[in-house]
């Protein structure tokens, strides 16, 4: 039963491939199935992977900017001419650019920033990068987002390291976790998922980045190798780092063992028919490749890094965890999956609390919070 209408406006950078980008669409079609007028504000369409996925209701604004220290404009006229009230941002630079706005033009705003990374190792990776957002990007988010109405952190341990970075929000953060996709739901509910033929690979997700640490995977494949003489890795993704993780493979000897997949729009089939989905990050925001893996019946290996994988896996039930950076604890725990079986209704009960039509419930409370 649709409520009475409310106005709810949500920003982000882009509709591109990413986590928060899937979390943004996912609670902005609740919104709108629940009978809120939904405003969803974007930078810019150069990527828009997730733009059919989202609802026909929800009435979608491109600020036409390349990068959000661009946005200053477009952006003040979209406040000063709709007035919202309350705005969900999904960006670390778009949180900061708001409360900037916010402060110099005495707009009546409530800014509700979800915090889409461990903060304090992105702001260490921030240091490193070049002069604009060393000495500018990073001092705007150290300073600003303290002026935030309230956090929303995706994991306990997110929150635990957000309120040691800013003690004054410990009041004004709470956790709610991401949600998986409806997309994946609405598969799961329609398809036989028990009866799936496994295929003789394990799998990796994500960006191929120094933070997703693919590197450990590839030296964990080389540890279970010979144990294992059909088995196959498959690296789905891009980024700056394929030409070296290829170089590492090559080294090791695996590249004919190794599939580098690249990008992949519909993800679904890769989960599963995998053996096992693993996670070598240094730090993550909250895995949700994690997740998905596990509703779609595979098991899943994971460093316990910050954060989110200690309160995602279920030891024997939907997975193992690792040792951070421990190698050889990786090379058991996957020899250790693989043989494995896995019951898929008790592994489907592990992540029960991360449906979607319960996290759209604690939104909505957040929202509710702020009249």
């Amino acid at each position: 039963m649709k409520i009475n209408k409310h106005k709810i406006v949500l920003l982000i950078n882009s509709l591109a491939g990413g986590g928060a980008e899937g979390v943004c669409v996912s609670i902005a079609n609740s919104f709108a199935a629940n009978g809120y007028e939904v405003d969803l504000i974007v930078l810019n369409l150069n990527n828009e992977v997730y733009l059919n996925r989202l609802s026909k209701e929800i009435n979608l604004i491109v600020l036409n900017v390349n990068n959000a220290r661009y946005s200053f404009l477009s952006l003040l006229k979209y406040l000063i001419k709709n007035k919202p009230k309350k705005i969900i941002v999904f960006s670390y630079e778009l949180s900061a650019i708001l409360v900037i706005l916010r402060s110099l033009f005495r707009l009546k705003i409530k800014i509700i920033s979800r915090n889409i990374n461990t903060l304090s190792k992105k702001i260490k990776f921030l240091e490193q990068q070049n002069f604009w957002i060393r000495y500018v990007v990073k001092n705007l988010i150290y300073y600003s987002y303290q002026k935030i109405d309230y956090v929303i952190n995706q994991c306990y341990a997110m929150k635990e390291d957000l309120n040691k970075l800013y003690p004054q929000l410990s009041h004004k953060s709470g956790v709610i976790y991401n949600p998986i996709s409806n997309h994946i739901l609405d598969y799961v509910n329609l398809n036989d998922i028990k009866n799936v033929k496994k295929e003789n690979y394990i799998l990796c997700v994500g960006r191929l980045e120094k933070q997703k640490a693919f590197h450990y995977a590839i030296e964990g494949f080389a540890r279970i190798k010979n144990k294992f003489p059909s088995l196959r890795l498959k690296i789905l993704g891009e980024g700056s780092l394929e030409k070296e993780l290829k170089q590492k493979a090559n080294d090791l000897k695996l590249l004919d063992r190794i599939d580098f997949e690249g990008f992949q729009k519909n993800i679904i089939p890769y989960y599963l028919h995998a053996r096992a989905t693993v996670l070598t990050s240094f730090y993550e925001g909250f895995p949700n490749s994690l997740l998905e893996s596990i509703i779609l019946g595979t098991p899943v290996v994971s460093f316990d890094c910050l954060c989110g994988p200690n309160e995602i896996i279920k030891k024997g039930i939907n997975g193992y965890l690792v040792k951070q950076e421990d190698i050889s604890d990786l090379e058991n725990k996957l020899s250790l999956v693989i043989k494995s079986r896995f019951d898929i209704e008790k592994m489907s009960l592990t992540v029960e609390k991360f449906k979607l039509d319960k996290i759209f419930k604690h939104y909505q409370k957040i929202l509710n919070s702020f009249t």
